[in-house]
């Protein structure tokens, strides 16, 4: 499942920077079952700043069995396969999401309904794992980093991104627009420290750990939302993480 903060004004569309106290919270299924329907239309920077960094960190998927958890519409996987993964499956909760992944021919086949602590996959299946924007709505830290390290083969790779913790202090909220207001899903926020310990505890060790911040190639969607003023002020902290992982024991 995603879901990501941000800055426009208008539906289908990430919500603003910072998030206005009057935004209704809402549950982690039921904010992406009503964002779902818009979830792939929506100009989100944050978004675009995960791929432009992640992908760089990615390597040769020739011959790889990938796994996109909590995948949402299916992006990742998507771009996963396009690099030349063998094979590969999205799973997600939300069964919106997952209808909208399923209209997309190269994911037909491919996509699961399930929990991203108890992973209805075999062990050591995966060369690569890729789950974004998803730690802030796990309750259960330690079976999520469990899980992801049990399907993970011995040396493959796990990459990690999800909202900065530090974007709460500057107001910021996992939150969208929908039908004329903003929606903000309740979330958990963790230190990053925290939350590397938890992977290396379950084998999982860390090898780059990413912070960054929105630029230049990020203004354009600022200025498409109408929300171009909110740039300088936003670029100033990390907007996102990247963990990228290996599984060693």
């Amino acid at each position: 499942m995603k879901a990501e903060a941000g800055a426009a004004s208008n539906d289908s569309s990430w919500a603003t920077v910072p998030t206005p106290p009057a935004a209704r919270r809402v549950s982690v299924l039921e904010g992406h079952a009503l964002w779902a329907p818009t979830y792939d239309q929506a100009l989100n920077p944050l978004l675009a700043l995960e791929e432009r960094e992640l992908e760089t960190l990615l390597p040769d998927l020739r011959n790889k069995f990938v796994l996109d958890v909590a995948c949402g519409t299916g992006r990742w996987l998507s771009k996963l396969k396009r690099q030349g993964a063998r094979a590969g499956a999205g799973l997600d909760m939300s069964f919106e999401m997952l209808a909208r992944a399923s209209v997309k021919r190269s994911l037909r086949g491919g996509l699961i309904h399930g929990d991203a602590c108890a992973l209805p996959i075999r062990s050591g299946v995966a060369d690569v794992v890729v789950c974004s924007f998803a730690v802030g709505y796990v309750d259960n830290l330690p079976a999520f980093a469990s899980e992801l390290a049990r399907v993970t083969r011995t040396a493959g790779q796990v990459f990690v991104s999800d909202f900065h913790p530090a974007n709460h202090s500057r107001g910021w909220r996992r939150a969208f627009r929908t039908g004329g207001e903003v929606v903000e899903i309740c979330s958990t926020v963790r230190p990053l420290a925290q939350i590397c310990a938890e992977f290396e505890t379950q084998g999982l060790k860390l090898e780059t750990s990413l912070e960054p911040c929105f630029d230049e190639p990020e203004r354009t969607l600022f200025d498409r939302s109408g929300r171009g003023q909110l740039f300088e002020a936003a670029r100033e902290g990390p907007a996102i993480f990247i963990c990228c992982l290996r599984r060693v024991l």
